[in-house]
C-alpha cells in the first residue's frame, strides 16, 4: 500500500509541476495560447505556486517509491517509459515550433518583434524542460533495464 502511495502521489505531483513549469515559462515570455496579455502575469503567479509546491512533492514522493519498488514490475516500467515518451514527444514537438519560428524569422518572412523573441523564449524553455524530463526518466529506465534479473531490486540512488 505503501509504494501504491508513494508511486500515485509522485505521478500527480510530477505531472502537475511539469506543466506548471512549461506555463511559467511561456507566461514568462508573455505568450501563453489563449491568455490575454495583460492576464499573463496571473498565469504566471500561479504557475510558479504549483510549481514551487508540486516539485519537492514529487521529490520527496520520488525519493520514497525508488526505495521500495521492485524495478521488474510492470508499473515501474509504465511510469518510467509515461514519462520517457512524454519528455520526448513534447521535446520534439516544441523543438520543432522553434527551430520553424527561428528559421522563419532567419529567412525573413516573420519580422524579429516582440512577439516573435516571446515566443523563442517560451518555446526554448519548454523543450529544455521537457529534455530534462526525457533524459532523467529515460536514463532511469534504460539503467534498470539493462540490469540483469536479479539485480533489478530496489534502485541505488
Amino acid at each position: 500500500m505503501w509504494v501504491r502511495y508513494t508511486v500515485t502521489v509522485s505521478f500527480l505531483a510530477l505531472t502537475i509541476a511539469y506543466g506548471a513549469t512549461l506555463f511559467a515559462g511561456w507566461s514568462m515570455a508573455r505568450a501563453v495560447p489563449g491568455v490575454a496579455t495583460t492576464e499573463q502575469t496571473s498565469v504566471l503567479a500561479r504557475s510558479l505556486a504549483f510549481a514551487i509546491i508540486g516539485w519537492p512533492i514529487w521529490a520527496i514522493h520520488w525519493h520514497w517509491a525508488r526505495k521500495d519498488w521492485s524495478w521488474d514490475g510492470t508499473a515501474p516500467q509504465l511510469y518510467l517509459a509515461f514519462f520517457t515518451i512524454m519528455g520526448l514527444v513534447a521535446s520534439a514537438w516544441i523543438g520543432m515550433q522553434f527551430i520553424s519560428r527561428l528559421l522563419e524569422m532567419l529567412f525573413g518572412s516573420r519580422p524579429p518583434d516582440d512577439d516573435s523573441i516571446s515566443y523563442l523564449f517560451g518555446a526554448l524553455w519548454s523543450t529544455l524542460v521537457s529534455l530534462g524530463l526525457w533524459v532523467y526518466h529515460g536514463a532511469i529506465w534504460l539503467r534498470h533495464r539493462r540490469r540483469p534479473g536479479d539485480a533489478r531490486q530496489p534502485s541505488p540512488r
